[in-house]
């Protein structure tokens, strides 16, 4: 079939791409950074390109049909098209694939304008109208699969450097709030403001020491002192056991209180007001422990129906804890390579932080066992003395460790250090408060009091 047999058989031309993807990563790559959902015919295809997506981008490589079938395998509709998909035949090249795909694109692109601007001019809306014509032209102009890899930097400036503003621009018209603080004042300092969306960092601590307490944290202050809305993924305890920590921390009284409903009349009506009172939100989705393997394809998939719930993607996502989180492959991973486990999982969740504009914070289980180094208080968790942390330096954009001895843990005291930054100095350690009994995980004004000690 030539080119301009099959450029106008949409779904005739979709097997054969598809068909081509998974045996050509070159294809592949094209069609994860091209395709987009809305340009498919139906949600099939849709399902098909997400996974294909996903598990291109954490393995830089095609999937092959067993794994797409294993992905899809309860849904008989997608199971379907992938063995239609793995029985079409073609002859054609990767240029005429590729040449084929340009028009394609271009094509359902220009459907959907023909489709937007009769409305524009039914209410009375040339200018809009005209400007989605000029906007598409610009599109087509510039538009190209066969774009050359390299950027002329000297002669690319200022067209990029516009690009830049409009970029800028666009973001102030999505009305996206401000995502720039980890909620402990240290740390703020560090980060100065910078934009924490597309980023990934990462709160390692041995057993007992909080983890989930500064996830909470973390969530709680975000909806509460900025307005973001939170989605927080929690893959050890139950929903209910989070939402009850949350709803103590809400108002810094123990969760045993609310859920045994042991607080007054006068203080829930004081506290209804309180929480009218929050532009942000938290939605918390558990998954169980026992007999599911949870993957970061599960973790899209609770962001995709976090949209389809309120509209937008979350401002904030946070997992607790990504130790028990499998990456996009699929793949079992043995003892000798959770190194590589931890790093694909990493890198599926840094693509979904840039692809979903938002900031992922996870938690991760250190297992350092020997009591007598953890209590030497010269000591702190890097990727030079603790094994998790080796695999996860790499692709976070923040490693940041807890530390605690048993003297600090009577003290209701710990240390967080910067294990890895790459934005702001790395190596940085300080002391904080904590006050768990009242589900508070950094307590100000104790903080304040330790470093006057200092």
């Amino acid at each position: 079939m030539a080119k301009d047999e099959i450029k106008h058989l949409s779904e005739d031309f979709l097997y054969i791409l598809y068909n081509v993807a998974l045996k050509r990563s070159n294809i592949c790559g094209i069609i994860v950074e091209n395709m987009k959902p809305d340009y498919l015919p139906d949600k099939q295809f849709q399902t098909i390109n997400k996974i294909i997506s996903i598990y291109f981008k954490a393995n830089k490589c095609s999937p092959s049909v067993g794994i797409l079938m294993e992905k899809v395998r309860d849904d008989l509709d997608a199971v379907e098209l992938v063995q239609t998909i793995n029985e079409v035949t073609y002859n054609e090249t990767d240029e005429i694939i590729i040449d084929t795909l340009e028009e394609f694109i271009k094509d359902v692109k220009l459907k959907q304008l023909y489709a937007k601007i009769p409305s524009y001019y039914n209410k009375g809306q040339a200018e809009k109208a005209q400007d989605e014509i000029k906007k598409y032209a610009e599109w087509l102009n510039s538009f190209s699969l066969h774009s050359s890899s390299f950027i002329d930097v000297i002669g690319t400036f200022k067209e990029r450097y516009d690009d830049n503003l409009r970029a800028m621009e666009d973001m102030k018209l999505q009305n996206k709030p401000i995502v720039s603080r980890f909620y402990v004042d240290d740390l703020d300092n560090l980060n100065g403001g910078r934009n924490l969306r597309t980023q990934l960092t990462c709160f390692l601590a041995p057993t007992g020491v909080g983890k989930s307490h500064i996830a909470r944290h973390v969530g709680l202050h975000a909806a509460i002192d900025d307005g973001l809305n939170v989605l927080h993924f929690q893959l050890e305890g139950s929903q209910k056991e989070v939402v009850d920590a949350y709803s103590g921390a809400l108002i810094e009284k123990s969760s045993y209180l609310y859920e045994r409903g042991r607080l007054s009349d006068a203080e829930m009506d004081r506290f209804i007001v309180q929480m009218d009172q929050y532009a942000g939100n938290i939605d918390v989705k558990a998954f169980p422990r026992f007999n599911n393997k949870v993957t970061t394809i599960d973790i899209k998939a609770g962001i995709d129906e976090y949209k389809k719930t309120y509209g937008s993607a979350p401002d904030l996502v946070i997992i607790d804890s990504m130790d028990l989180l499998g990456d996009a492959s699929g793949k079992t991973w043995d003892s000798d390579h959770e190194r590589h486990k931890r790093i694909a999982v990493a890198n599926d969740l840094k693509d979904i932080a840039g692809d979903e504009d938002l900031w992922i914070v996870v938690t991760y289980q250190a297992t350092m066992e020997n009591r007598d180094w953890l209590n030497d208080e010269k000591n702190v968790l890097t990727e030079y003395n603790c094994s998790e942390a080796k695999g996860l330096a790499r692709p976070m954009t923040h490693l940041i460790s807890m530390n605690q001895s048993d003297n600090e843990r009577k003290e209701n005291i710990m240390r967080l250090h910067v294990a890895k930054s790459r934005f702001f100095k790395k190596g940085n350690t300080f002391k904080i408060a904590t006050r768990y009994e009242d589900e508070v995980f950094y307590d100000r004004q104790r903080t304040l009091n330790l470093s006057k000690v200092k």
